[in-house]
């Protein structure tokens, strides 16, 4: 016998399968509004598009950060921004410090399962200084490293440097292991000793690591590990409301949306003084900008100050220093240029650049990136030379062509941040000897100081009390000579949702703090 059913009866069974697919929906909606990720997974985001993943190339903020989830080094800093061992167990220098032996950690392994050996990191040293294998981290220790070799046993291997390198173990800090043999997938699938392997790369979208299990000093209590890649500032700040992203560190967020953050429900922002620093980079070479009183005079006329507190609503610093005021060789007593724009009319005069007919003094050039702070920045500068006499043209441009412009001295004026690299001494090297012009270094300013040379060279077997005088006679000559002018250390800025906790955060914005992260 067929069964029948009346339709009132499948019109109620159908209302009410309805309301409980419905129900479901619901639940998984709210679910998801609540946490933009599962129970183990964190989402974070980052302000621009990865180059590439190879950490013996990467050189810019977002590649650098991959490099520091993904990758060892044999050294890294502690909290005072000092070398000690990482992937290395130990190191030890020569009395001349031209000869270095790292004794490496037993146990380490690959994402890939291979175990850690000497014959990795000469691989990833010979590889990297190479001929043609382009690289802005190669160019310094090209210049200092004569030979990586085998040690005695497999677990240890040996630097041997040109000219006495005390600074060694701090320049090879950026330079990540990897394992013989991958130099071809490191760009788009890389292959680390760090706290998270690589699952997966969506170009200008997102990154997907995981925790690896066998990390050398225990799994992180990340599970899986999202990073969205998000330039526009508006749209950073609509994802953590709408609670998509869990954590933000140093995403490059304008002030006043840090202060609209503050008051979000649901997320915690914490500033901690930074040690970047924001700067002016100046072309010594330009027909105008090689005078010193010129440069001298931009800085007066530039309100710091006003700028810290309107533009970035209090959330930096003033500098004087390329190092920050943390950093054992910081020198306060340099030359500072607190706002004096008599001051600077002054040194205008001096040097030949009078007003006449209420025509501007001088015209120069400021290139900035796209991003909206720095336009901001740019702008607010615009005025205060104005009111010297000194017309300011602003540029924004894309970010490799702006990079592209600084390195071949196609400027006379530029801004930007320096990121990590100026915790160490290394830098004043690095940055403004002579023999650092690009390709050779990152002395972008093109300055040249025989007698600052001379220091610098000297720093290579002197004493550490005359070390340190000699820093700060470093830090005397820059602040009266002017090839960068300082601005501000920015405040290091981390938003996160009430579901992160145990974060510690670096004043440098350091992304290996996300290994200890926990998640509610």
């Amino acid at each position: 016998m067929t069964p029948s059913f009346c339709p009132s009866f499948l019109a109620v069974r159908f209302r009410v399968i309805t309301s409980l697919l419905l129900l479901i929906v619901f639940s998984l909606g709210v679910a998801s509004c609540k946490r933009g990720s599962g129970a183990g997974e964190l989402v974070m985001m980052i302000e621009k598009r990865i180059e590439t993943f190879d950490p013996r190339v990467s050189a810019d903020s977002a590649a650098e950060r991959m490099r520091q989830l993904i990758f060892n080094g044999l050294t890294r800093k502690n909290e005072k921004f000092e070398p000690v061992p990482d992937l290395a167990e130990s190191f030890t220098a020569s009395p001349d410090y031209k000869t270095y032996t790292f004794k490496l950690r037993s146990g380490v392994k690959f994402h890939n399962g291979q175990a850690l050996s000497a014959l990795d990191v000469k691989y990833t040293f010979d590889t990297m200084l190479a001929d043609g294998f382009r690289s802005a981290k190669k160019v310094e220790l090209q210049r200092d490293i004569e030979a990586v070799e085998l040690g005695a046993d497999p677990m240890t291997v040996i630097i041997r440097c040109k000219t006495p390198t005390p600074g060694l173990p701090n320049a090879i800090l950026p330079v990540g292991i990897i394992p013989q043999g991958t130099t071809e997938t490191q760009p788009k699938q890389p292959v680390g000793t760090g706290p998270f392997r690589f699952e997966s790369y969506t170009e200008d979208q997102e990154v997907v690591l995981a925790a690896f299990r066998e990390y050398f000093e225990g799994p992180s209590n990340v599970e899986r590990l999202r990073v969205k890649i998000i330039p526009d500032n508006s749209t950073r700040e609509s994802e953590l409301r709408k609670g998509s992203v869990d954590l933000a560190i140093n995403a490059d967020f304008d002030p006043v949306t840090v202060e609209s953050l503050q008051k979000a429900e649901g997320l915690k922002v914490e500033l901690v003084d930074g040690t970047n620093v924001a700067h002016l980079g100046v072309n010594v070479l330009d027909p105008i900008l090689k005078d010193v009183r010129v440069r001298q005079a931009l800085s007066y006329a530039i309100d710091r100050e006003a700028m810290i507190r309107d533009v970035m609503r209090s959330q930096a610093k003033p500098a004087y220093s390329v190092l920050p005021a943390s950093q054992e060789a910081y020198e306060p007593n340099v030359t500072t240029y607190a706002y004096n724009p008599e001051r600077a009319k002054q040194l205008l005069d001096e040097a030949g650049r009078q007003e006449k007919n209420g025509q501007p003094r001088l015209k120069l050039t400021l290139k900035t990136s796209t991003i909206s702070m720095s336009r901001k920045v740019g702008e607010a500068m615009q005025e205060q030379l104005r009111r010297v006499g000194v017309q300011l043209e602003l540029q924004s441009l894309e970010q490799q062509k702006l990079s592209q412009d600084i390195t071949d001295g196609n400027f006379q004026l530029y801004l930007r941040t320096m990121v990590g690299g100026n915790q160490s001494t290394d830098i004043f090297k690095f940055a403004y000897s002579s023999q650092s012009v690009p390709p050779n270094g990152q002395n972008r300013s093109r300055y040249s100081n025989p007698q600052l040379d001379k220091l610098l060279d000297e720093t290579q077997t002197a004493a550490p009390e005359r070390r340190r005088q000699i820093f700060s006679d470093v830090q005397k000559t820059l602040s009266n000579d002017l090839p960068q002018i300082y601005l501000w250390y920015p405040a290091t800025i981390v938003v996160y949702r009430n579901r992160v906790s145990n974060l510690k955060v670096e004043p440098s914005g350091d992304w290996r703090v996300v290994r200890g992260v926990k998640l509610n």
